[in-house]
């Protein structure tokens, strides 16, 4: 048995690679390819006159820097493995790449697509497992089991990965019951998701109560995540607040069976008013609003000072920032912390360890920081970490570090007796989990509520709170008192008369606004800045820009009353 990997694209993204199996096929190397990258070309990598065919392609998620080569890489005819997920809403991703990315064999991807949520066959003595991976809606990673002979060998290939949740989708699991000889990493890193996907919720929120109209720009699945956060947090706090996802999001949010409280797909849309809501949140893709549903929406608003564009970018656009309405950007990229990092390899204590989708410095500060041959390369040789020797160091490891990786390792294969059987039971899937946990989503829910807190109650007019009937005190008057004196009686009459006086000149008061004055209704919209402005329900033909106006608030009702010209 001779296992080696391969980078597929060093000098792109670096997220693609082949592992690549000799001795389970007579005359003939079985090779995988995990994700199809930018720049992956098969072709040139595999030499067919010397047995090398692509055997099957394993795709972890539906982001673009992940399939964009499939149909580029399809001459062999292989089958393409992706968890349930992934797999239901990959014909809408590929037609907006079509438009969008110029993606080409789109059709066949879709005719080689065949979605895995258990053990499946890849070759004789190859089978492989989708396993949770967080990071996106749908996300896997792959459990591969290789036989070499009585001897069962595991390569774990995380993808793109977070312990987090995403979307309600489950986080990589660190607990999963196998040794692990071969952990293939993807060692993308992020120490600030966390707070910065807590301050762009809060940031959307406190923006939409003041009374905004709020458009939210992201990518297709990040959208999906946005809303589920959304729209479930005001769930949780009582809140009704509007949300609307818009366009190809919505079409995914549809196509993975969501239905999340106060959130309205809305895949068509003829005018942006249809979409767009003073005080509600709009989410529409692509993350910066050049094009497609974000840009119609975005024409909308741009002039409108008490309206406000989000733009949540993956970190490879440049935000919009010009326009007369208030604009946010924050980074949203899902990727764990270096910790974490750390914590995976040291639950799993690989022999072999493989860096991807990091290049230069930041893949190399990984060399000889755990008890694993670590492979930290940036070019597309093949690096053999098995042969029929065992397990292989890379070349550049001294002797005392061989020693120390071996005599650390807790496995090298296990004999393939009960082991399979125990494995078809016990790993977790990728399907949606049934409660909602957004702590685990990564929001700090308390800095969330002190920066938005709770609406107050209705207020009387008197400042009272309102109370129900069922809230009223029942508790009987006394059926005996103390006899008042004539002077009590004089003071309680004078009261009542007064009390009555009052009530009729407040009266009085509304008749004389009522003729007087023209009642218009307003919501007032929080601009920022200190600026305040309310927006009218209809306003009047006669009102010029710049007119000045005196406002009067009476009980929550708004009268205005022209006074000069400017």
């Amino acid at each position: 048995m001779n296992i080696q990997f391969q980078h597929a694209n060093p000098r792109s993204g670096r997220e693609s690679l082949i592992l690549r199996f000799e001795g389970l096929l007579a005359d003939q190397t079985v090779c995988v390819l995990v994700d199809a990258g930018a720049d992956v070309d098969t072709t040139t990598l595999l030499n067919e006159d010397a047995g090398e065919f692509l055997t099957a392609i394993c795709l972890t998620h539906a982001h673009l820097d992940h399939y964009q080569s499939l149909g580029a890489n399809l001459d062999h005819g292989p089958p393409i493995y992706t968890g349930g997920d992934t797999a239901r809403i990959l014909e809408d991703v590929l037609e907006t790449g079509r438009e969008h990315h110029g993606l080409t064999q789109t059709e066949e991807v879709l005719d080689r697509l065949e979605p895995i949520t258990t053990w499946t066959q890849i070759a004789p003595g190859l089978r492989v497992h989708p396993v949770p991976a967080g990071h996106t809606p749908g996300a896997t990673g792959f459990l591969f089991e290789v036989a070499d002979d009585d001897v069962r060998r595991t390569i774990l290939v995380t993808g793109d990965f977070t312990t987090r949740r995403a979307a309600g989708y489950p986080g990589f699991d660190l607990d999963l019951p196998v040794d692990v000889d071969t952990l293939v990493l993807t060692a993308a890193t992020n120490e600030e998701f966390e707070s910065t996907l807590t301050d762009a919720i809060g940031t959307i929120l406190e923006r939409a109560r003041a009374g905004s109209t709020v458009l939210a720009t992201a990518s297709g699945l990040t959208g999906v995540h946005v809303a589920y956060l959304l729209g479930h947090l005001t769930d949780q706090w009582d809140d009704q607040l509007p949300i609307s996802l818009v366009g190809h999001a919505a079409k995914l949010y549809e196509s993975l069976g969501y239905s999340v409280p106060n959130v309205t797909s809305v895949p068509e849309f003829t005018a942006p008013s249809d979409a767009l809501t003073a005080g509600g949140v709009t989410i529409a893709g692509p993350e910066v609003p050049v094009g497609g549903s974000s840009q119609r929406l975005f024409e909308a608003i741009r002039d409108d000072p008490g309206a406000t564009l989000v733009q949540l970018t993956s970190g490879a656009s440049d935000p919009l920032s010009s326009a007369a309405c208030t604009t946010h950007h924050f980074t949203l990229s899902n990727h764990p912390t270096s910790d974490t990092i750390d914590a995976v390899v040291d639950a799993f204590a690989p022999i072999q360890t493989v860096i991807t989708h990091q290049q230069g410095a930041a893949a190399n500060q990984y060399k000889d920081k755990y008890a694993s041959f670590v492979w930290a390369t940036d070019n597309t040789d093949c690096y053999t970490l098995l042969d029929d020797a065992g397990w292989t160091p890379p070349p550049w490891v001294t002797d005392q570090t061989t020693r120390r990786v071996r005599a650390a390792a807790t496995t090298n294969g296990s004999l393939l007796t009960n082991g399979s059987v125990e494995l078809e039971c016990s790993l977790p899937t990728a399907t949606r989990c049934d409660d909602v946990d957004l702590a685990a989503e990564g929001l700090d829910l308390e800095q969330l509520r002190a920066r938005i807190p709770p609406r107050p109650d209705p207020q009387l007019s008197n400042g009272a709170t309102e109370t129900t009937a069922d809230e009223t005190s029942t508790v009987p008057a006394e059926t005996t008192s103390e006899p008042q004196s004539p002077a009590d009686t004089e003071t309680a009459e004078t009261q009542t008369i007064e009390q009555s006086l009052a009530a009729i000149d407040q009266r009085l008061g509304r008749i004389e606004s009522a003729v007087t004055t023209q009642e218009l209704t307003a919501q007032v919209v929080d601009a920022g800045d200190g600026t305040i402005l309310l927006r009218l329900e209809d306003p009047p033909v006669d009102l010029e820009h710049g007119q000045q106006l005196r406002v009067r608030l009476s009980n929550c009702e708004l009268d205005t009353e022209t006074v000069t010209d400017q």
